[in-house]
This record gives C-alpha cells, sequence and structure tokens, in this order.
C-alpha cells in the first residue's frame, strides 16, 4: 500500500511541476519575413505613397525594418514604437489610441506609441511578435498595411 500511494506522489508530483512550464511559440526570421512581405505586397498594391515597416519578437525587439522609397524620416521610429507597443500589450495600437480618443487621456503617461497602425502576430493564437506600419497614405492604410501582413499564415 506504501508503495502505491508513494508512486501517486510522485506522479503528481511529476505532473504539478510540467505544469508550472508553459510552452512558447517563437517568430522566426522567416516568418518574420513572410508577414514583411505581405505587408510590402499590400502596400504597393494599394498605392501607398510611402511608409515604414516594422516586424518585432513577442518582447518588442526589432527583427526586421524596411523603409519604402517616399518615406518620411520620422515614419522609421514611430513604425518601431507602433509595433512595439502592439507586441507589449498585446492587442491592437488602436485600441489604446480609442480609449485616449475617448477620454482616457492618463494613457498618455505610459510611455508608448498609442497611434494605429500597431498589430500583434499570432500564431496558434499566442502572440508571438507584432508589425509597425507609419507613414502611408493614412492611419488607416497604415493599419490595413499591419493587418496584412500580421495575416500571413505562419508554419
Amino acid at each position: 500500500m506504501k508503495i502505491k500511494f508513494l508512486v501517486a506522489a510522485l506522479l503528481l508530483a511529476a505532473s504539478s511541476a510540467r505544469a508550472q512550464v508553459a510552452q512558447t511559440a517563437t517568430l522566426t526570421l522567416e516568418s518574420a519575413q513572410k508577414v514583411m512581405d505581405a505587408a510590402v505586397g499590400y502596400a504597393k498594391a494599394n498605392q501607398s505613397p510611402g511608409g515604414s515597416i516594422a516586424v518585432v519578437d513577442a518582447g518588442g525587439h526589432l527583427l526586421l525594418f524596411e523603409r519604402l522609397d517616399g518615406s518620411f524620416p520620422a515614419s522609421a521610429t514611430v513604425a518601431i514604437e507602433k509595433a512595439r507597443t502592439a507586441a507589449l500589450f498585446r492587442f491592437e495600437s488602436k485600441k489604446l489610441e480609442d480609449a485616449i480618443n475617448n477620454g482616457r487621456d492618463a494613457l498618455i503617461t505610459v510611455g508608448y506609441t498609442f497611434l494605429q497602425g500597431g498589430v500583434p502576430v499570432l500564431y496558434n493564437g499566442q502572440v508571438v511578435g507584432a508589425i509597425g506600419v507609419s507613414g502611408a497614405k493614412s492611419a488607416d492604410q497604415d493599419r490595413e498595411i499591419a493587418t496584412a501582413g500580421a495575416g500571413v499564415q505562419l508554419n
């Protein structure tokens, strides 16, 4: 009887230890390139006058960056920060812009870029990175380009 109890206790402990560690997916450079290619393709197909596009990992660290011809210089920094914001908050940066526009002014003290155009990149429902776009035809087009990139099927 003691041996059965000991085996049951060891199985329970092993099961509990496994539950303490979660598996996470990582955005590879190859997958980040797929995201970038889809965004650039969408921008060109929809006559974007320029724009900067940044892809970051889940921690907000830059993996890829592309500045299309005709982009204004500051768009580079803004695109990276939009992507970083989406990655770290785990949702579109537009949600934060909308909150500020609806009176949640205190958010501006947090220190991120609360402009639409930052969209998380998901794999199996998990945020593995984000894409940020700045400098397209409009804020809406920034978001459309980012959404096109984030919508790529990753494997």
